[in-house]
């Protein structure tokens, strides 16, 4: 029997001498490997496995399993032709070594003759106590414990060790969404190219995300679930440890549904069923990898608001506009001020400010300080959340910048409340380092960043209502054991 606890899991996601069988200059999946492994500062050591290359890489080789050192090896990659995979998973089983990531492909996702050698590998390694990932997938980086076995090329920017966590079925998409994940300046924790899933699943994945404590949002690319149950149970413990789960699951349409079955082999149900179970479940599902960012970045920065009711700032009559209808139609409460926050609004601004929500402070009244604007908002309690103007600094206007911004940071800690920065101008790299440093998050492309607030504020109000109800059933028991 297969044995995927926490504390096995910890092990297969934290290898330190890693076997490559099928490693070989000639294909890019080992070099990838190791490029991978030294972007995240990896030091451990790679064994190839090639029978016809005494090094690979300027790495020494062996030439078969066998050969590898005894006791040594806590982690193997496979690299080879489908029809080779379970003897050599044998061999490798027989050598103690039953963490397995398996990036081949040629399995489920192919058909008949595919799906029979997946379920004789499945077969195997439930008989032998195998934890395998694959296959047809890319691997793992746990970025924030500097090791990993990923064989994809196509992930930019920086690894920078952080709170969010990645799991995909789809490995190139996945590394799209970590990229974009990289580039907005948040970290990631653990991510997971699952691939097929014949052994350890998207649930697996999950649960160990949830409980492994270096994750506070997830983010999945779904194409199929293997057991709703499970995933139901994962995602209210998630809830309960306030770790959101942001999900894109395709199979909306009938060819999304057909791509999802030929890519993985995944089983895509009924859309309107799936989605009414995702959102009972406290799982966000969003449309797009940008609005999946998005709301990553503000689960990952900002604490939970008490309501949904928003307070939007700019100085720009124009932009008043577009956020008020943007937040009429993505359901956002903006109401209005409260008298007495009006009549402080009309004693800090110019006379010719109009108090209104959403707010345009206008440019004088923005040069004469925002710190007493924002003050007085945060003090209204028809407001639970404020989204207020920023200016993205650059290298050469960093202490501009510095003064403009310092009335959002200097709140954050007097405050429950959210404060989330709308960008004026572009987000240079510079720029998301800084917020990045100062724990921001900031809205920078507009329509994406409201979604990600109106996320934030169902994903609140579902944890609101969970923990109401779980109360209300643990009162009601007791009160019928008394």
């Amino acid at each position: 029997m297969i044995q995927k606890t926490t504390e096995r899991l910890q092990k297969f996601f934290s290898p330190t001498n890693i076997a490559v069988v099928g490693a070989s200059a000639n294909n890019i999946w080992f070099n990838n490997i190791l490029q991978n492994a030294r972007r995240i500062g990896f030091t451990g050591r790679f064994h190839p496995v090639n029978p016809k290359s005494a090094e690979v890489f300027g790495i020494p080789a062996v030439p078969s399993v066998a050969d590898l050192p005894e006791g040594v090896i806590d982690f193997a990659a496979v690299i080879v032709r489908s029809s080779l995979v379970l003897e050599t998973v044998r061999s490798l089983a027989e050598r103690t070594i039953r963490n397995i990531l398996l990036v081949s492909s040629g399995f489920s996702e192919t058909g008949d003759a595919g799906t029979r050698l997946q379920e004789e590998l499945v077969d195997y390694c439930a008989a032998n106590d195998v934890a395998l990932v694959g296959p047809n997938c890319l691997g793992f980086l746990n970025v924030i414990a500097g090791t990993g076995v990923f064989a994809g090329g196509s992930l930019e920017g920086d690894i920078l060790p952080g709170n969010v966590s990645v799991i995909g079925q789809s490995g190139a998409s996945s590394e799209v969404i970590a990229t974009k994940i990289l580039k907005k300046g948040l970290g990631i924790s653990l991510f997971v190219s699952s691939g097929n899933e014949a052994v350890i699943t998207l649930e697996d994945c999950l649960e160990f995300m949830v409980h492994h404590g270096q994750t506070k949002v997830i983010v999945g690319f779904i194409e199929g679930f293997k057991d709703v149950q499970r995933l139901r149970r994962i995602a209210r413990d998630a809830a309960r440890k306030r770790i959101p789960i942001v999900a894109i699951k395709v199979g909306r349409s009938e060819k999304g549904v057909q791509a999802a079955r030929s890519h993985t082999g995944a089983m895509a149900g009924n859309d309107a069923i799936t989605d009414t179970f995702l959102r009972q479940n406290g799982i966000i599902r969003v449309d797009t990898i940008e609005e999946m960012v998005e709301t990553a970045g503000i689960l990952s920065r900002c604490p939970l608001p008490a309501g949904g009711r928003l307070a939007a700032c700019t100085l720009s009559g124009g932009l008043v506009g577009v956020y008020a209808d943007l937040c009429e139609s993505l359901s956002i409460e903006l109401p209005d001020f409260a008298p007495a926050t009006v009549d402080a609004l009309r004693t800090a601004l110019p006379e010719f400010a109009q108090p209104g929500n959403p707010l345009d402070v206008t440019g004088s009244g923005f040069l004469i300080g925002m710190d007493r604007v924002l003050n007085i908002i945060l003090d209204d309690e028809n407001i639970d959340l404020v989204a207020t103007l920023s200016f993205p600094p650059d290298a050469s206007t960093n202490a501009l910048a510095e003064k403009y911004n310092d009335y959002i940071i200097t709140h954050l800690s007097a405050t429950s409340k959210p404060i989330i920065p709308i960008t004026f101008r572009e987000v240079s790299d510079y720029a998301r380092k800084y917020y990045r440093d100062k724990g921001l998050y900031f809205i920078e492309h507009t329509r994406d960043g409201f979604k990600a607030i109106s996320n934030l504020i169902q994903y609140a109000r579902f944890t609101r209502k969970m923990a109401a109800e779980e109360a209300a059933s643990r009162d009601a028991g007791q009160r019928s054991a008394g």
